[in-house]
């Protein structure tokens, strides 16, 4: 099992995280993405779904459609790095929201739920630029929700 890499190798995402601080103790979602585990804060977590694979190549910027409302989608493993994406029938995708926008990560699982326990990052690194902190004795990297929204655009949206 592989953690989130050190640095997000995108410098177009070179800017300071967001205000959007991680309190220990708050719940925190571990989600799979490939070798990799993250953490979602549950604050922002609206609701998970099965992923249906798409029918089509994908053409523009990916979203899917859940009870009418389009959502804009992220391949977190797109993120932390990964050279190709690959879709799986047993994906899933976990609607996150926050600040009147919202979008869908795209991950291979969601396995747990687990309290935040505030820890160094592994190694004399800075966080990435899409990491609000880290957690646990693995210190597992916390995604930084708001920041992801407002770089995906992510438009407000219905009820997941």
């Amino acid at each position: 099992m592989r953690q989130m890499p050190s640095a997000v190798a995108q410098p177009h995402l070179q800017r300071p995280t967001s205000d959007d601080e991680v309190r220990a103790g708050e719940e925190l979602l571990v989600a799979r993405v490939g070798p990799w585990r993250v953490l979602v804060p549950m604050r922002h977590v609206a609701r998970v779904h099965a992923a249906a694979l798409p029918a089509a190549r994908l053409a523009g910027a990916p979203v899917v459609a859940v009870d009418g409302a389009q959502w804009p989608v992220v391949f977190v493993a797109s993120l932390l790095g990964a050279d190709e994406v690959r879709l799986g029938a047993s994906d899933q995708l976990v609607a996150v929201r926050g600040g009147g926008r919202c979008l869908m990560l795209w991950v291979n699982a969601v396995e747990d739920v687990v309290e935040h326990a505030p820890a160094p990052p592994a190694g004399d690194v800075a966080p990435p630029d899409l990491v609000a902190g880290y957690s646990g004795p693995r210190a597992l990297a916390v995604l930084d929700v708001p920041r992801l929204l407002s770089l995906a655009g992510a438009a407000g949206q219905g009820a997941p």
